[in-house]
């Protein structure tokens, strides 16, 4: 079987072993590093993590598909996620989701043709009185308007 992970990133991975009590604790630092080479865990790259780390595969995928920070296929350069609690839905998330996909030309879970953006939502970002609210690229984004989400989408590159 071929190999997915680089050396680079084998090497990053075998580093963490000595700061981990066993070898399933490296497991998400380990899958952090697989998803910034690879920009989602493969099932072949989950395969490689598990023969790394010596645990079952499953226990790979079971993070990947439980954690919403992971991806077991491929996302756009930025992943937009709305939150939809029950907060942001009474101050207009609903309608925040529907102005995204309108944007975007995109549905909840694609990503636009130009692989630039994936939509998601998110159960709950904590911006409870300042939503509706949505994450994108490791910052929230609070109080927005059809306006600031407009802009928003059309800015990232």
């Amino acid at each position: 079987m071929a190999r997915v992970l680089s050396q680079e990133t084998v090497g990053e991975i075998e580093k963490l072993f000595s700061r981990y009590p066993t070898r399933l604790a490296v497991l998400g630092p380990a899958i952090h590093l697989t998803q910034k080479q690879l920009g989602h865990v493969s099932d072949a790259a989950a395969n490689e993590l598990a023969e790394l780390l010596k645990i079952p595969p499953t226990r790979v995928k079971e993070m990947v598909s439980f954690y919403t920070m992971y991806y077991d296929r491929p996302v756009g350069r930025h992943v937009v996620r709305v939150c939809r609690n029950l907060s942001c839905q009474l101050r207009g998330a609903d309608r925040l989701l529907a102005k995204a996909q309108e944007t975007l030309g995109v549905q909840l879970g694609q990503t636009t043709s130009d692989g630039r953006v994936t939509l998601e939502h998110e159960e709950c970002l904590a911006a409870c009185g300042t939503g509706p609210a949505l994450w994108v690229d490791g910052e929230l984004k609070e109080n927005l308007t059809d306006e600031k989400l407009v802009k928003l989408l059309k800015e990232l590159p």
